[in-house]
């Protein structure tokens, strides 16, 4: 490994951001590897050819900011004999083209070396169903699993600042109050190989070579909107695309079923409605009442705006040139 760390507290946010464009940073493995719910290829691709900027704060990424120091608090009152520093370093693999932020650093009393913090910020809705074995578990000490993302994460923390174990510290978010949680990582040479594999098949496949990755509907529909926002006249031969076929058949079978719904929905809403008349409440046999008050709304302007519209025409309009690309 070519290993460089740069002082984090010495660069601004764009020199930050502009650093990592260059390479797959910890939070970045876990998309490569296909296990990231925050993101995808293709939004990752985009992103690192500069087509559209970084995601922008959110209340998302306040929490987690703002609560990191928390975490930390949390920490070190939890284990008072630990070593424990909040990191300020970008460390880099040049090699092969790492990047890694990490939270922080400590040393315990039962580990040799320093250790490497990945911390989070979890509501208890999230922790139980997608942190507990069993989500009915106590939130304290029931079984629990670290998400396969975060370990991803936290060991690109681990590998690149020359850490033999890591901990991903985690404050569980409640109403009115806060459970503190400590998951262990433990290096693993075979998903490390992994994970050096697969970012170096991205840069192959993808962004050394300036090709998109394929998209996925699940999660690109936001992306394809934002890099697409214009139609340019042209007409492109989808004829021989059996797929494309496929899911214009979809797309009718589905508008047609919502469609039956929708006027069923009406049907059955003004059924009830001649049933309540001028009525306000309707009690019914199981316990439940239904509700028809008269509501007002408030006048208020509506934004121009321009949008792109997909609608399956019946053939196509005589202005089209079948010969574009």
């Amino acid at each position: 490994m070519s290993i460089k760390r740069y002082p984090r507290n010495e660069m601004t946010r764009e020199e930050w951001l502009q650093a990592r464009r260059a390479n797959i940073n910890a939070s970045e493995a876990a998309i490569v590897c296909g296990v990231a719910p925050w993101g995808s290829p293709a939004i990752l691709y985009a992103e690192k050819m500069g087509l559209r900027p970084p995601l922008e704060d959110n209340a998302i990424f306040r929490r987690g900011r703002w609560g990191e120091a928390a975490v930390f608090e949390a920490l070190g009152e939890t284990y008072p004999e630990w070593e424990i520093v909040r990191a300020s370093v970008y460390a880099v693999d040049e090699d092969k083209r790492q990047g890694s932020t990490p939270d922080g650093f400590a040393r315990r009393p039962d580990e040799p070396g320093v250790g490497a913090l990945q911390t989070k910020v979890i509501s208890r809705s999230v922790f139980r169903h997608k942190y507990l074995n069993d989500p009915a578990d106590d939130l304290r000490y029931g079984d629990a699993t670290l998400p396969a993302a975060y370990r991803i994460q936290t060991l690109q923390d681990m590998r690149l600042n020359d850490c033999q174990w890591g901990l991903v510290p985690i404050l569980i978010v409640g109403e009115f109050d806060w459970t503190f949680r400590l998951f262990d990582v433990e290096r693993d040479p075979v998903l490390e190989s992994r994970i050096d594999h697969l970012v170096a098949e991205f840069f192959r496949e993808y962004l050394d070579a300036g090709i998109m990755p394929p998209f996925e509907p699940t999660r690109d529909n936001e992306l394809i909107r934002a890099l697409y926002p214009h139609d340019d006249g042209t007409t492109i031969d989808l004829r021989a695309d059996n797929r494309a076929m496929q899911l214009v058949e979809d797309l009718a079978e589905v508008s047609a079923a919502l469609k039956r719904m929708k006027d069923r929905k009406d049907e059955i809403t003004t059924e009830l409605e001649g049933k309540l008349a001028a009525h306000t409440y309707g009690l019914l046999a199981d316990g439940r009442c239904l509700a028809n008050k008269l509501q007002r709304r408030k006048a208020h302007p509506v934004k121009a705006s321009e949008f792109r519209v997909l609608r399956v025409l019946k053939e196509a309009p005589e202005d089209v040139n079948e010969d574009d690309e």
